[in-house]
């Protein structure tokens, strides 16, 4: 079996080096640490939501990307539990509202209409529809620009890796960090 510690969560980041990099807490790990963080999110997500023409499935990805920067951001184990996804919503939208205007004020709405809408019956509810035109939000005839959307996501991911960039490793948004990256790395263990 695999030692978990040799199991990549890159194509040339380990575990056992994502573990050092937590252990030693110095200024290069800092670097390497937030360059993972960026990694996962851009690689995972913002690079393909860019060429992607659908924008279906630009907010479908989109939701996914929220939550589990979200997830980073409060030091989540995951959003299981009944409400902390929605929760975790409200609390993107509160926090990124410069680049996402109005949803704050519609986040239940859009967590229901939007996020379990594409995610559980692969279509939006309650009229909303999902464009690839005009504004980003237009909450009176309930539209997206999915596109709009990845571009401030895309700036939002910046905003996160640059507040841990200011931040020092005793911080709340390095502690939860943290956590969250010892729970990546556990996930890699074989349980069965």
């Amino acid at each position: 079996m695999k030692n978990i510690d040799d199991f990549l969560l890159t194509k040339d980041v380990t575990v056992g080096q994502t573990k050092q990099w937590i252990n030693n807490k110095d200024a290069d790990s800092k670097t390497k640490l937030i360059d993972l963080i960026h990694h996962r999110f851009y690689y995972r997500y913002v690079k393909h939501l860019k060429s992607i023409d659908s924008g279906f499935l630009k907010m479908a990805v989109s939701c996914l990307m929220i939550e589990a920067l979200e997830s980073f951001r409060q030091g989540k184990k995951d959003t299981k539990a009944k409400g902390i996804g929605k929760q975790m919503f409200k609390d993107f939208f509160e926090i990124e509202q410069i680049l996402f205007p109005g949803f704050k004020d519609v986040h239940a709405d859009f967590y229901y209409s939007i996020r379990c809408g594409i995610l559980h019956q692969a279509e939006t509810n309650n009229g909303w529809r999902i464009l690839r035109k005009n504004s980003l939000l237009d909450t009176k005839n309930k539209t997206i620009n999915a596109k709009k959307f990845v571009e401030m996501l895309e700036k939002s991911l910046e905003n996160y890796t640059s507040s841990l960039e200011n931040e020092d490793f005793n911080s709340e948004i390095w502690n939860n960090a943290i956590f969250k990256l010892e729970n990546v790395c556990e996930n890699c263990r074989v349980t069965k």
